[in-house]
């Protein structure tokens, strides 16, 4: 950073006023060799419209990064979302375990058939399973739901398997879904929570 030279000058009344001057031009061009694409340096020297290069190095840097990004602060402008003040969704939009149970193990009988137990493979079969039962959820456009998927297989040795969940929600609006699916060798449970965003 370029330093400044401060100069006190004595006032006749007795004030001592600090006065700021602009660095020699050797100092500048020192510092424009440290960046070359900053440009030229003002030949206005100590003006209201100097900036440091290292200024404009920067803002350069940020106007190229800033054609492309978004801020996520504010709504798209392809799907705006103003706040509708409600509490509780409409009855024909709520989330119904019971219409989506059946899908829900359709999707994972298809996924599952044909497949056997593999500890090394089993991990993508739980993803792509996870990924499909949101992605049928996603389908039934439930506004302003957020959807969370939790998928579970073991491989089946006569055990015993208990598999427990606690939430803290509002019970008026929401719900969850618990599926489970067994082959000869594995047992696949998948529970799918709706959470209404107020």
């Amino acid at each position: 950073m370029a330093d400044r030279r401060f100069t006190i000058q004595a006032d006749p009344r007795g004030f001592n006023a600090a006065k700021t001057t602009a660095p020699s031009n050797a100092a500048r061009d020192d510092i424009q060799s440290q960046f070359p694409n900053a440009g030229p340096s003002s030949g206005n020297a100590g003006g209201a419209g100097e900036r440091r290069p290292s200024q404009a190095f920067f803002r350069r840097l940020s106007m190229s990064l800033g054609s492309n990004r978004k801020s996520s602060m504010f709504p798209t402008s392809n799907q705006p979302r103003p706040n509708t003040y409600r509490m509780e969704p409409d009855n024909e939009y709520r989330f119904r375990p019971y219409k989506l149970q059946a899908k829900v193990l359709e999707e994972l009988a298809e996924q599952m058939k044909d497949q056997a137990y593999d500890p090394t493979t089993v991990n993508e079969l739980v993803k792509e399973i996870s990924r499909s039962v949101n992605q049928l959820v996603k389908n039934f456009q439930l506004p302003r739901y957020k959807i969370v998927v939790q998928a579970m297989i073991v491989q089946k040795y006569d055990q015993i398997l208990r598999a427990g969940s606690r939430c803290l929600w509002d019970p008026k609006t929401d719900n969850m879904l618990s599926v489970h699916y067994e082959t000869k060798d594995m047992v696949a449970v998948v529970t799918v929570y709706a959470v209404y965003f107020e």
